[in-house]
């Protein structure tokens, strides 16, 4: 049986999840369609519409933080992971593993090591998933492996290094540090 502060907790790591990648996501449909309307004024064809990759790896540089990002399986069984880090400290660690309906979440480091917490169950929808493919998917999709320089919108550009794009990812990014102590939180 749940309460409401376990759901609202629930929601809360469910949008600290998302919500860096949402933002760059909405901030990236507004720059795609002013670059579709130039992409069309100069002959082109526009970009077949929902196109994105079931899997990459990248990492974003935005304003002194960088966010790793790791994906497979998007629409069917996905596996995710979010490293958030500044000036190389890690601020947090999201891990998603559709096997076992399982997110785990550490936050910065505290004096005896990293401290994780795990919350079951949880279903890609309640962490919004779906939402990567107007973002990171999206672009791993069109723009492929290397560094890039990706308009999202407003004059602002993102610097993203695309590692790889619908390849098999090494299976112990999705897993929690061995050794890890591991906390679960009530949904």
């Amino acid at each position: 049986m749940t309460t409401i502060g376990s759901q609202a907790r629930l929601w809360a790591v469910g949008a600290a999840l998302v919500l860096p990648i949402v933002l760059l996501a909405g901030a990236l449909i507004v720059a795609e369609r002013q670059v579709t309307v130039a992409a069309m004024t100069g002959g082109q064809q526009e970009p077949p519409p929902g196109v994105y990759a079931q899997g990459f790896s990248m990492t974003i540089f935005e304003q002194g933080r960088t966010v790793q990002l790791w994906l497979v399986d998007l629409d069917t069984a996905p596996y995710f992971r979010q490293t958030v880090s500044t000036d190389g400290q890690v601020e947090s660690d999201q891990i998603y593993r559709f096997d076992e309906r399982t997110l785990y979440t550490a936050e910065a480091e505290v004096p005896d090591g990293t401290r994780w917490n795990s919350i079951t169950p949880v279903e890609p929808q309640d962490l919004g998933l779906a939402d990567l493919a107007t973002g990171p998917a999206a672009w791993a999709a069109e723009f492929g492996p290397g560094e890039h320089e990706i308009p999202v919108g407003q004059g602002v550009v993102v610097r993203v290094l695309i590692d790889s794009v619908d390849e098999p990812i090494d299976s112990t990014v999705f897993m929690v540090p061995p050794g890890a102590a591991v906390t679960p939180v009530q949904p």
